[in-house]
């Protein structure tokens, strides 16, 4: 098996198009088609379906898709590793969901240009539901997800805890200065990130656990758009505090901890290890998260984190 074939395949899955993948691998849309056909061939199944809007992956092509990506970037670490000798080096591909983003991105960024300037990183900020599916395809190395507990997993390192808020205005009734009872959001218009979030499916979970339906008027997956409807005074959203504790004036925003019962997650940083072992890169890129997140929290840098 070639691995410009499987290179070749990655792209065509990735722009869902044979014509758009020899555009951008500079080859005819014939001799494109003629390779992933010799593929095909090689492996005796079929890995394209082919339709009148593109092509998609066949449930054995998804299989060979997320195995190519690990091939080819250990092909491509492979003959870096040789060219860089001893020094850590080489590209590592992290992802950080939008609310872990805003505080960890840039800090990362500053701890790997002064620790390890021969790493090229990568970072992905997306809803944590699209973080965790590039994580199990292979596109990740390491991915910054949310647990519901503190329980320790295998390729897993636990960073913190956090509780969640209501923010926004006008207040609902019965809030207190500081806090508001989850009873008392049952009729609070909410706009919150779509099902495909984590966010989404806890703030579901903790109110069917109360016999409550959360009053959302809106998926929005955009944190910034949250926010600024949650100022407009329209609707709420429910965040952590290290979301808005930045802005100027996040206390007129509103700013209020849920109880009765406490909305909390945890938060952990993740590898591949299931599918092969930690480059030296990936390894010094995990304890950089970890050193980066708690430096910031003893600092207090990041509001409303706990360390685990």
């Amino acid at each position: 098996m070639d691995i410009a074939h499987l290179r070749d395949f990655i792209t065509v899955v990735d722009s869902g198009s044979l014509t758009r993948a020899a555009a951008q691998l500079y080859v005819s849309q014939p001799a494109l088609s003629q390779r992933i056909a010799h593929l095909e061939g090689e492996l005796g199944v079929r890995l394209l379906e082919r339709g009148p809007r593109g092509v998609a992956p066949t449930q054995a092509g998804l299989a060979l898709y997320r195995d190519a990506q690990q091939l080819v970037r250990q092909f491509d670490r492979i003959a870096g590793d040789v060219l860089s000798g001893d020094r850590i080096h080489g590209p590592v591909a992290v992802g950080l969901p939008t609310t872990v983003s805003v505080r960890l991105a840039p800090a990362l960024f500053s701890w790997t240009k002064a620790h390890h300037p021969g790493i090229h990183l990568q970072l992905f900020e997306s809803m944590s539901g699209y973080i965790q599916e590039l994580l199990t395809l292979g596109r990740l190395d390491l991915a910054v997800l949310y647990r519901d507990d503190e329980t320790a997993r295998p390729a897993e390192t636990l960073l913190y805890s956090e509780d969640l808020y209501l923010i926004g205005q006008p207040k609902p009734p019965a809030a207190e200065e500081d806090e508001i009872e989850l009873l008392h959001l049952r009729n609070t218009p909410l706009v919150v990130p779509g099902g495909r979030s984590d966010l989404r499916a806890l703030i579901d979970r903790v109110f069917a656990a109360q016999g409550l339906v959360p009053s959302i008027v809106a998926d929005v997956d955009s944190l910034g758009a949250m926010i600024r409807i949650a100022a407009s005074g329209e609707a709420c959203t429910i965040l952590p505090l290290s979301s808005v504790a930045d802005q100027d004036d996040h206390r007129a925003l509103g700013v209020r901890r849920i109880r009765n019962p406490v909305i909390e997650r945890s938060v952990a940083v993740c590898n591949t290890v299931e599918y092969y072992q930690s480059r030296d890169a990936v390894a010094a890129m995990q304890q950089g998260i970890v050193a980066v997140t708690t430096r910031m929290a003893n600092d207090g840098d990041w509001p409303g984190i706990r360390l685990v």
